[in-house]
């Protein structure tokens, strides 16, 4: 009788694991709705949900991040993108977001770290050159041109406008 009952026990818990993860991912798809909608408030808490019912959610992380963003928490959207970056470090989307929200608050040099790693990650980061070449044209280094010449040859269309901008002069 006990196998019988550790395969029925096992099966239950799987069987209960599973609803929550469904259930996890039913908030995060509402999260999703709402911010498609731009009602970040309502996603931030839906995100909230899903990551209560499984703390180890990256893309649920990194969405309340995006959230956090575009309401201009920029403080707590770095700290959903550090935890979405812990649980997926080979996440090149998480560091480069991360670094638009640290540009958000004028922290250039950790920006342009994150950019670094998001490069590092994938090659041909088009996004990631760009706000690297941006940032660092900001702070007065010509070498932003060849980051926005490398984010043009990889298919950032808005290239050649900041090339003009930038490095035309």
């Amino acid at each position: 009788m006990k196998p019988l009952c550790s395969v029925l026990l096992s099966l239950f818990v799987v069987a209960f694991c599973a609803q929550e993860q469904s259930t996890a991912i039913g908030f995060y798809t509402t999260g999703l709705e709402h911010y498609n909608h731009q009602n970040y408030k309502v996603a931030i808490a839906e995100y909230t949900k899903a990551i209560e019912l499984n703390p180890n959610f990256a893309e649920a992380f990194f969405q309340r991040g995006c959230a956090k963003h575009n309401a201009e928490d920029y403080k707590g959207a770095i700290d959903d993108f550090n935890t979405s970056i812990n649980l997926q470090p080979k996440n090149e989307l998480f560091y480069k977001q991360r670094a638009s929200s640290k540009t958000m608050l004028k922290d250039y040099n950790g920006a342009i770290s994150d950019c670094d790693e998001a490069i590092l990650i994938k090659n041909d980061y088009d996004k990631a050159y760009a706000l690297r070449g941006i940032l660092k044209i900001e702070m007065g280094e010509i070498s932003g041109c060849k980051d926005l010449e490398k984010a043009g040859e990889y298919g950032y269309n808005n290239a050649p406008i900041f090339l003009k901008k930038y490095c035309m002069k």
